[in-house]
C-alpha cells in the first residue's frame, strides 16, 4: 500500500512511498569479537593500506585496508569506517574461525583533499584508527624517502620464509626494512637479481617513518650468503640472505589424500579482481615419515595458485602454510588440487565479487544492513527529478527497511553533493523512511514551514552515473510522519547501489 506524505507531495509533485511489510528480523549468526589495536588501544594493529589514494580520483578495486579481528564467536560480520574526505571503507562476509582473523575493507568514494586522513574503523563495540595518505590531485607524485645507515647497511631488517638452494620463492619470502619518508607519494624499491632471486616493492608512502615489505621472486641457484643492494629514491643500502644447502626430499603425505584436505584452514579474503597478498594463506595438515625438504604446490586456477616450500625438521603430524599468489579473475567456488611428494588432496576456495550493492548504517548505534534488493531508481517527469535509494534488511518485503529520496522540483540532474531537509528554497526536497522490525515507520522529510531542522537529515551523493550511485547518509528519523515523539538516530550510513 502506498502512503502519500501530503506536504512533501504538494511541494515537489512526487508520491514518496513506503510499503507496509511483515515483521521479521533475525539477528542470530552475527560474529562477535574485537579489532586488534596497539598497546594504547588507538591504532589498528596490524593494519595495511593498499592502493594509491589521489585527490579527485575515485577509489577502485585496488584500494583496501587489511585489519585484524580477534573473534570470540564465529558468524557474519560488517566492519566499516566513518566517511571522511569523501571516502570510506567497508568489509562484509563470514568469520569462520575463532581467534585472530585478517579482514579486508574495500574503499569507495572519491578523496577531495590531499594529506593524511584518519579513519575510525568500527566492529561491534570496538574501534581503532587507520591513517590513509591522499596524494595531490594533479599527478602521481613520486615519494621522497631515505633508508640505510651511514655504513650503507639497511636498517630494521626482518626476514621471513625459507631460503634454500633450489627451493622457489613465494609471497611468504619477504624482507621488511625501515624507511624515513620526507615527501609522500608513490615508490618503487628493488634489488638486482642475485643468486637467481630478486626483491621488489611498490606502493605509496604517507608522511611518516614507516617500513616497506620487499617480496622475493625466483629460485636460488646455490647455497651460501649473498648481498643484495637495495635502491630507490636515489638511496641505496645492503642486506644479506643466507641460503641453506639443498636438503634431501622429505617423505610425507597430505592429510585427507586423495580426497579433501582434512582440517585445512583458509585465511584472508579472496575477491575477484583483487591481487592476493601474504595474508591469503591455506594451512594444511601433513604426516612426515622422513625428514628433509618439501615443495607443495597447486596449479593456477582462476588466476591464482598456492605454494609452500621449506624443510621438515620433525616427524609425525605437522602443519604447513601455503601462500596464495595471483589475482582471482571471477567469483565462485573453485577446487585446488594440492600436490606434494606424490600425495594430493583437494582444497575448496570461495571467491567473492568486489563488494557492491549495499546500504548500511548504525541505527541507535547498532550496525544494520539493508542489502536485500539494494538499488536506486532515477526518474523524471512534470519538470521534476527524483532519486530513490531502497533496501531491506532480511528479505524482500520484510522490515526493517529503508528508503532515501531526493527530489529536485526544478528538474535537472541529481549531481554529487550534500542534500538536506533544509533546502526547500532551492527547490530540493528530501525524504528518509525507516521501517523498524515492528513495521513502524520513522521519517525525516523536508518541511517548507520549518527550514531550520537541527540536526538536519543529510544524504550526500559521492558519485552518480546512469548505472551506479554511491554516497552517505545520517540524521534523526521520527514516527508520526516525522513529528515524533518516537525517534531513531541513523549514523554512519553508506550506500553503493546500482541504478535500475
Amino acid at each position: 500500500m502506498k502512503r502519500i506524505l501530503g506536504l512533501f507531495l504538494f511541494l515537489f509533485s512526487f508520491a514518496f512511498i513506503s510499503c507496509q511489510k511483515e515483521l521479521y528480523f533475525d539477528l542470530g549468526g552475527l560474529a562477535v569479537g574485537t579489532l586488534k589495536t596497539d598497546s594504547a588501544g588507538l591504532e589498528c594493529l596490524p593494519s595495511t593500506v593498499y592502493g594509491v589514494y589521489q585527490a579527485d580520483s575515485s577509489l577502485g578495486a585496488g584500494n583496501y585496508i587489511d585489519v585484524q579481528v580477534d573473534v570470540s564467536q564465529v558468524g557474519s560480520y560488517i566492519i566499516t569506517s566513518d566517511t571522511i574526505n569523501g571516502m570510506y571503507f567497508i568489509g562484509t562476509g563470514t568469520l569462520g574461525n575463532a581467534g585472530l582473523n585478517t579482514v579486508r575493507l574495500y574503499g569507495a568514494g572519491m578523496p577531495q583533499f590531499e594529506g593524511v586522513t584518519t579513519f575510525i574503523i568500527s566492529f561491534g563495540t570496538s574501534s581503532c584508527l587507520v591513517d590513509v595518505e591522499v596524494l595531490s590531485g594533479t599527478t602521481n607524485t613520486n615519494a621522497v624517502y631515505t633508508f640505510g645507515d651511514a655504513s650503507g647497511n639497511c636498517v630494521g631488517i626482518n626476514t621471513n620464509g625459507t631460503y634454500m638452494e633450489g627451493i622457489a620463492m613465494n609471497v611468504g619470502n619477504t624482507v621488511r626494512m625501515d624507511i624515513t619518508v620526507t615527501s609522500p607519494g608513490t615508490y618503487n624499491i628493488s634489488t638486482p637479481v642475485v643468486n637467481g632471486v630478486q626483491f621488489t616493492a611498490t606502493g605509496s608512502f604517507g608522511l611518516a617513518n614507516t617500513t616497506v615489505l620487499l617480496i622475493a621472486t625466483g629460485t636460488p641457484v646455490a647455497s651460501g650468503t649473498f648481498t643484495y643492494p637495495v635502491t630507490g629514491s636515489g638511496n641505496s643500502c645492503n642486506f644479506s640472505i643466507t641460503y641453506q644447502t639443498a636438503a634431501p626430499p622429505a617423505a610425507y603425505t597430505l592429510n585427507g589424500s586423495p580426497n579433501n584436505c582434512s582440517g585445512a584452514v583458509l585465511n584472508g579474503t579472496f575477491t575477484s579482481g583483487i591481487t592476493l597478498t601474504s595474508t591469503n594463506t591455506a594451512t594444511i595438515n601433513v604426516n612426515v615419515t622422513s625428514l628433509g625438504s618439501y615443495s607443495i604446490t597447486t596449479p593456477q586456477i582462476n588466476g591464482f595458485s598456492f605454494s609452500a616450500a621449506g624443510v621438515f625438521t620433525a616427524l609425525g603430524a605437522q602443519t604447513v602454510i601455503l601462500y596464495a599468489s595471483g589475482t582471482p579473475t571471477t567469483s565462485g567456488g573453485f577446487n585446488f588440487p594440492i600436490q606434494g611428494a606424490g600425495s594430493t588432496c583437494n582444497l575448496s576456495v570461495n571467491v567473492t565479487g568486489t563488494p557492491t550493492d549495499f546500504i548500511t548504517c548504525k541505527v541507535d548505534g547498532q550496525f544494520t544492513t539493508f542489502n536485500v534488493g539494494a538499488s536506486a531508481g532515477l526518474t523524471s517527469g512534470a519538470g521534476s527529478t527524483l532519486l530513490s535509494i531502497d533496501g531491506d534488511a532480511a528479505s524482500a518485503g520484510v522490515p526493517p527497511s529503508i528508503s532515501l529520496q531526493i527530489a529536485k522540483a526544478s528538474g535537472g540532474s541529481v549531481t554529487p553533493g550534500a542534500y538536506t531537509v533544509n533546502q526547500a528554497l532551492a527547490g530540493i526536497g528530501l525524504l528518509a523512511l525507516y521501517d523498524d522490525a515492528a513495521g513502524v515507520t520513522f521519517t525525516a522529510l523536508t518541511d517548507p514551514t520549518n527550514q531550520s531542522q537541527s540536526p538536519a537529515f543529510t544524504i550526500t551523493i559521492t558519485s552518480i552515473s546512469a548505472t551506479r550511485c554511491v554516497g552517505t547518509f545520517e540524521g534523526p528519523v521520527k514516527d508520526n510522519n516525522g513529528a515524533g515523539p518516537g525517534i531513531h538516530n541513523i549514523t554512519e550510513g553508506i550506500f553503493n547501489v546500482p541504478v535500475q
